[in-house]
């Protein structure tokens, strides 16, 4: 059942092209001003499924209901009125960063002075101001990035799609754009959907995700509540003096001889069930004569999700 609150729900949406299916039986929602990360590797079927969710693609089964009212010939038009859209790179080469702005805003209906003033904010944010006369084709690919990421947001959309908007970006740009993008969904309360396979810097960004792998979606949930059930312990990174064999018998004699405990060098990594325990670790080194240098939390990522979820391919 679709919530009031749900600026987008997918069912069951799938895709078959001839005899392959590109997307299998999709199912998630996205609630208003939060941000879904739909992550997968190149081919999963991410820029398939965004297809089908902005009404540029008709699912071969299942249905999109965007701000609580179904997508289809009908009211495809007003619904992409309220959507921003960056999938690829395809401008106006011919013509200035400016004028694609300006093309670009009118045909969302935008007064010639509120894209002026709007272009100007995108494009000092992105760190395109000082391109804004030359011509599109004169960009390199990651200026021609932020141009697209530029357009889609233009028009302060209700509901954003970013397909690997950071490709060609590099670091501090991307952070730029993150930061840019966290705080459209403060001030602007944006729903945003962001695909792709680069992960760095989503744990700052995405309130929830899914995790696609050849269609289908393996895993979908709140980020933290994913990490939390892949990883109930709190595990430690732990640097003492001494024997590494003391060590590791002195951690293990507190948490148990069958936990694991992965010794590098002066490092040791190991899971605690419950917070107090790693009191009573310190307290035995101590005990044992083996001085504590540093003991380091260890926080798993979406990172530590996305691959460990590839590899083995657990279900939600």
């Amino acid at each position: 059942m679709t919530s009031p609150t749900d600026a987008l729900v997918a069912s069951g949406l799938t895709k078959r092209f001839a005899e392959r299916e590109a997307v299998s039986n999709l199912s998630f929602r996205v609630p208003t001003g939060r941000a879904f990360g739909l992550l997968g590797p190149n081919g999963s079927g991410k820029t398939t499924t965004v297809r089908m969710l902005t009404g540029l693609l008709r699912p071969t089964g299942g249905t999109v209901t965007l701000f609580g009212q179904r997508l289809d010939t009908a009211s495809a038009d007003a619904l992409r009125g309220r959507i921003g859209v960056q999938t690829d790179t395809n401008l106006y080469e011919s013509l200035s960063v400016r004028d694609n702005l300006q093309i670009w805003g009118e045909l969302y209906g935008l007064a010639p002075a509120v894209v002026r003033q709007k272009a100007g904010e995108v494009l000092e944010v992105l760190g395109l101001s000082e391109r804004v006369d030359s011509l599109v084709g004169q960009l390199s690919k990651g200026m021609r990035q932020k141009l697209s990421v530029g357009r889609a947001v233009l028009h302060e959309p209700d509901l954003l799609f970013l397909d690997e908007p950071t490709a060609g970006l590099d670091p501090e740009a991307s952070a730029d754009l993150i930061d840019y993008l966290k705080e459209m969904i403060r001030t602007l309360n944006t729903t945003l959907i962001i695909c792709t396979h680069q992960l760095h810097g989503l744990e700052s960004l995405c309130d929830e995700l899914g995790i696609i792998r050849q269609g289908r979606l393996v895993i979908t949930g709140e980020v933290q509540s994913l990490l939390r059930r892949r990883w109930p312990e709190k595990r430690y990174r732990l640097s003492a003096a001494g024997d590494p064999a003391a060590v590791r018998a002195a951690i293990t004699a507190v948490i148990g001889a069958e936990a694991e405990v992965v010794v590098t060098g002066d490092h040791c990594e190991f899971a605690v069930p419950e917070d107090e325990a790693i009191s009573r670790v310190i307290a035995r080194l101590v005990r044992d004569g083996l001085g504590v240098r540093a003991v380091v939390p260890q926080y798993p990522t979406i990172q530590d999700l996305y691959f460990a979820t590839l590899n083995d391919g657990s279900p939600s």
